[in-house]
């Protein structure tokens, strides 16, 4: 059996912001309803309720904006730390292929560091101990790696370690925002939801009424049309058998 699509958050909005707005512009709507619990006062806490989830929606937007934003940052950076760390690696290996001592210092005996963390520790390790080692550092000088390339090299490294925390901080800005959106438009909905179900009673013979609050008035079918589906199966039940 097919069940109905949800409505967008757009279309919740949409709806719960008719259903209140136009309740409190319209005397003779708020004259029928106030009998029924409906006061103003009600309908400005629907209002201040609407309100806020319609700025929280806005902020979980921004927020999932400002995380697909770092995202693509990390990513740039990524790619600039790894170009980064596989040059020196490759010029480094080459230089001191016949010192394993060296090598070690460097963190390079070993495979290519395949994590997040694991990676940002070699690379430190190594743009640090280049920098501390002065063999190393003026003999990798004459393969173009002199304290300045070294220096700015490893601010790759630093940029990328940056970019993945604010990614991270980013990323759970973003989830918040995502709680406070569902928390908030539960609250609004059902609120609305009570709200329409008063005003179908309130408002039931005043079908303009109800229609400005967004709600479709449903229409009485009188005995002949409830009894027109059986009586038409007869019609053709009878034309069979003839």
């Amino acid at each position: 059996m097919a069940t109905r699509p949800k409505s967008s958050i757009a279309e919740q909005l949409g709806a719960a912001q008719v259903a209140i707005m136009n309740a409190l512009a319209d005397q003779e709507i708020q004259a029928m309803i106030a009998s029924h619990g409906y006061t103003i006062q009600k309908l400005q806490e629907g209002r201040q309720l609407y309100e806020t989830a319609a700025g929280v929606v806005s902020a979980q937007v921004a927020a999932s904006g400002a995380q697909a934003v770092k995202t693509q940052d990390l990513h740039t950076a990524e790619r600039l730390a790894f170009d980064a760390y596989q040059s020196l690696t490759t010029v480094a290996r080459a230089v001191f292929r016949r010192d394993q001592a060296r090598l070690v210092s460097l963190g390079l005996n070993g495979p290519m560091p395949r994590t997040m963390d694991s990676f940002l520790k070699a690379a430190y390790i190594l743009f640090d101990n280049v920098a501390a080692d002065p063999q190393i550092k003026s003999t990798l000088a004459a393969y173009g790696y002199d304290e300045a390339r070294v220096q700015a090299e490893r601010g790759k490294i630093v940029a990328y370690d940056t970019a993945n925390q604010q990614q991270e901080a980013a990323k759970g800005t973003a989830q918040q925002s995502t709680r406070d959106q569902k928390v908030s438009l539960r609250e609004l909905n059902d609120w609305v939801s009570q709200f329409i179900k008063i005003a179908r009673v309130a408002l039931k013979e005043k079908k303009e009424l109800l229609e400005r609050l967004g709600v479709l008035a449903r229409s009485v079918k009188t005995e002949a049309q409830r009894a027109a589906p059986e009586k038409a199966a007869a019609t053709r039940a009878k034309e069979q058998q003839g």
